[in-house]
């Protein structure tokens, strides 16, 4: 009788624990799963702050922008389900993204035109859907006064 009261006490505390674990293990992974889709916001955010900030022109393609300086090339792709940036390394953000809008000087740029200057980028706006919730995502490019007059000669006019 002591060894059946003694199995069955000794059943419940393993019960008990294994539930235990198995809550505390779903909540770890669920914890981790937010905090792993957190960081590649917070990636992507950081090298698209970079970016725009190293880059002498900016400027909008077919399928996303271009940011170029005197040492280096980066694209970027954005797709609606993903956004790939295209450097020394390719990244891959696996994020879902609404609204991309690109601007120069206020204006929308809808239409990509065959030569590069009708195509600069001043701003880039979009929002990131993460779990269930819109984040919104913008840029600024301050060109220099010397990267604009290189643009249009007869400005000083």
């Amino acid at each position: 009788m002591e060894v059946t009261v003694a199995m069955l006490i000794a059943g419940l505390v393993i019960g008990m624990t294994y539930t235990a674990y198995s809550v505390v293990s779903r909540s770890y992974q669920s914890f981790q799963q937010k905090n792993d889709d957190i960081a590649v916001l917070l990636q992507l955010d950081h090298l698209l702050k970079r970016d725009f900030a190293q880059a002498d022109t900016i400027f909008k393609t077919a399928n996303g922008l271009t940011f170029t300086n005197a040492k280096s090339m980066v694209n970027y792709q954005i797709d609606s389900s993903w956004i790939i940036r295209t450097s020394a390394v390719t990244d891959t953000f696996k994020v879902k993204v609404s609204g991309v809008n690109t601007l120069f000087e206020e204006q929308p740029i809808t239409n990509i035109s065959p030569t590069d200057e009708p195509n600069r980028v001043d701003e880039l706006e979009f929002q990131v859907l993460f779990q269930d919730k819109s984040i919104p995502y913008h840029y600024y490019k301050t060109y220099s006064a010397a990267n604009l007059i290189e643009r249009n000669a007869h400005a000083l006019n």
